[in-house]
Parts: C-alpha cells; sequence; structure tokens
C-alpha cells in the first residue's frame, strides 16, 4: 500500500491531476491502469510528428528533446521539454489530432499514458480534471494569439524575436532552430547582411552560439525579453 501511495502522490503532482486526491486516482486503477513506462535515453523517436494523438500522455520523470520541422521544409526547431509536463493536451480533439512534434529520450525517462476514450469515461466525471483541463488549454490558445498577433515592427531585431516568439512560444531554457541566413532574412523581410550582423553581436554577447545553418539560443525567454539595438 506504501508503494501505491506513493506512485499516486506522485500523479497527483502532474499537470490536469493537481487537485485530484490519490483516493480518486486509486478508484480508477483497473481501468486507467496507471503505470509509468521507461524508456532509455536514445536517438530514436519515441513519437513523430504527425503521429495520430491517441492517448493524453504525461512525462511523468526525465527530459525530452522535442523537435519540429516546419511545414514548408525550410527550418527546424529544437527544444527540451522536462518532467512534469503533460504532451501535446491540445492535439488530441479537433481538426487535426496528431503531434506537432517529434520526441525523443534525451535522458531516462518514466512515460503515463491514458487512452483517449477514458478522458471522456472517467476523467472529464472529475470537476478538478475539467478545471484544470480548460484552464491549460486557455493558457494554450492565448499564447499562441499572442505570437500570432499582428503588429507592426520596423526594427530587424524586433522582427527576429518575433518570429522567434512564434516558433518558441511555449519554450523555455536552451534551444535551436536550424535555418539558413537567406531564409531566415527572407522570414523577417531583411536583408541577408542586417540579420547576419544581429546574429554575430548575440554570439559575442553570449546569448547564442552561432553555427553553420544553425545557431543555438541558450536562454529564450531572456533573448525575447531584451531590448533592441538599432541597427
Amino acid at each position: 500500500m506504501k508503494d501505491l501511495s506513493t506512485r499516486y502522490a506522485l500523479f497527483t503532482r502532474l499537470p490536469l491531476l493537481q487537485g485530484i486526491s490519490s483516493r480518486e486516482l486509486l478508484g480508477w486503477e483497473e481501468a486507467l491502469r496507471l503505470d509509468a513506462d521507461e524508456f532509455p535515453a536514445s536517438s530514436s523517436p519515441l513519437i513523430r510528428q504527425g503521429d495520430n494523438c491517441s492517448q493524453l500522455l504525461y512525462l511523468v520523470e526525465g527530459e525530452l528533446q522535442r523537435e519540429h520541422q516546419s511545414s514548408d521544409g525550410i527550418y527546424a526547431s529544437h527544444s527540451l521539454l522536462k518532467a512534469p509536463a503533460v504532451i501535446e493536451v491540445d492535439r488530441l480533439f479537433g481538426l487535426t489530432p496528431t503531434y506537432e512534434y517529434t520526441y525523443r529520450a534525451k535522458t531516462e525517462v518514466k512515460m503515463l499514458g491514458i487512452r483517449k476514450g477514458l478522458i471522456g469515461s472517467h476523467l472529464m466525471k472529475s470537476e478538478v480534471f475539467r478545471l484544470n483541463m480548460l484552464n491549460t488549454l486557455s493558457a494554450i490558445a492565448q499564447k499562441r494569439e499572442t505570437a500570432l498577433r499582428p503588429c507592426q515592427l520596423d526594427n530587424a531585431e524586433d522582427r527576429l524575436r518575433h518570429f522567434l516568439s512564434i516558433i518558441f512560444y511555449d519554450c523555455k531554457g536552451e534551444v535551436e532552430i536550424f535555418i539558413h541566413m537567406k531564409e531566415l532574412a527572407h522570414y523577417i523581410d531583411e536583408r541577408r547582411i542586417t540579420v547576419s550582423q544581429i546574429l554575430n553581436r548575440w554570439d559575442k554577447e553570449g546569448s547564442i552560439r552561432l553555427g553553420r545553418g544553425h545557431f543555438i539560443i541558450h536562454d529564450i525567454e531572456n533573448i525575447l525579453k531584451c531590448e533592441s539595438v538599432k541597427m
């Protein structure tokens, strides 16, 4: 019983399950089968972009590398997802219930999956779960709306930051983007030389690590908050 109590205490700290009692989760044990699966660190994808999103999926322990390829194939982004986290809950339903990212285990991870059908038959009967789900989906929608909101930006650096905020709207810490300078300049409607000057200055300041055809941003939240330097 102690192992069960410890396990369920962990689950009640997961997103969407916070506030639900261990007693209530124990009552769902037979149907939900709340057992986390363990996966070793590996370069092989656990989930691929475009896969069907058929379950409510949690990262219980560890870190996942998250990768996205743009629909036009021009850029790709990498970021980390750290436990505890729920994986793309906004993709469970709607017009395109498929994953937006590819996920690989950067460290040893534990993951918990709950079949989509059990959300309606069990989880949605809990008022706490419904409120948690509503708050989470609302927050995701508001972040996306803010990132995609049209804005008039005359400064090239501001336009670059705006572009990055669209790609990494929900990311923290270190992120990486794979894109050629010419294409990046085209995306923000700027000259290639101007984009190169901005990125080289960021590199010298230690905000990014510039490479050939890609660059790593050490702290995406910090760089998005910085003030622009007029070019």
